[in-house]
């Protein structure tokens, strides 16, 4: 297979045929491909990269935001399998399970930090569950939590594992050859005529983990294409730790025609925002015709 982009894969009465060019002439054949009703049009690419987005993942990591405040639930009872009233006595541990690691104890009632840890950095709520107060880079990693019951006396933990995220700025993902906002999830790009080969750049920056970027054409009906799902990433100018991915496409402009491209960010770091997107409504400027003399 060549480079990502040079391929174009058009199904069209059960006949595969694959069509070379430039991506802009690629993105030409696929806007009149669903013109005319052809059933499937797929674009080949090379790099597919998914980053799946929840707080919680599968592996039992846990995302915490920077500079807000934390909890940490504890899987043994978080799960239920112990009952709060019989806990007499709870650690909580970091990095490892030893007694120079306990970060904080409750004992009979009583709260207290250990190992020197001033008050206020963590604590233990009523459910038992781990408190950071104020969530730094330095956090990240696995965190132990050691119950032992009022009814056997026995002493059970279990590891949670700790990420840290910081949530892009807003508005994302931004598009920067958009000249008007017109909604959270739209705007428009005017272009200048004497651009011959039109493009458009989507931003999302100072996130943590990085997102995922990816291109659409989105037609009039509600349809969406594929268009690429490259990007580039790169650590962030002015934010400490974090990162910017961006996405640059060519683009099919007409002043006559207005196209819709839509980018969408995927993500740990957008949280409950995670498949935001905005629809770029991209076209030339009108051109003025000039009065007779």
């Amino acid at each position: 297979m060549g480079d990502q982009g040079t391929y174009q894969a058009v199904y069209m009465n059960n006949e595969c045929v694959i069509i070379t060019g430039s991506p802009a002439m690629m993105l030409f054949n696929m806007i009149h491909a669903h013109r005319a009703n052809m059933w499937m049009v797929l674009v080949i690419s090379v790099v597919v990269v998914r980053i799946q987005a929840s707080n919680n993942r599968e592996d039992g990591t846990i995302f915490l935001e920077r500079g807000n405040p934390g909890i940490l639930s504890c899987p043994l009872v978080a799960s239920s399998r112990i009952p709060l009233d019989q806990i007499e006595v709870m650690y909580w541990y970091s990095p490892r399970v030893r007694d120079e690691n306990i970060l904080i104890s409750y004992f009979k009632g009583n709260v207290a930090p250990q190992n020197g840890i001033p008050e206020g950095v963590y604590d233990i709520n009523r459910n038992f569950f781990l408190v950071i107060q104020n969530v730094t880079d330095s956090d990240e990693g696995t965190y132990y939590c050691n119950v032992k019951l009022k009814s056997t006396g026995l002493l059970d933990d279990e590891q949670v594992n700790i990420s840290i995220k910081v949530s892009p700025k807003e508005p994302f993902p931004d598009v920067t050859q958009c000249t008007e906002r017109i909604s959270e999830t739209a705007c428009e790009a005017e272009l200048p005529n004497d651009i011959k080969k039109p493009r458009l750049t989507c931003i999302v920056g100072d996130a943590k983990p990085a997102v995922a970027l990816r291109w659409l054409l989105e037609y009039s009906d509600g349809d969406t294409q594929l268009i690429s799902d490259r990007f580039t990433v790169k650590p962030s100018e002015y934010s400490v730790n974090t990162f910017t991915t961006s996405a640059s496409i060519p683009i099919v402009a007409s002043s006559v025609d207005r196209y819709m491209y839509r980018c969408q960010a995927n993500g740990e770091a957008l949280g409950a925002r995670n498949g935001s997107y905005v629809t770029v409504t991209a076209f030339y400027t009108p051109q003025v015709p000039l009065a007779e003399e």
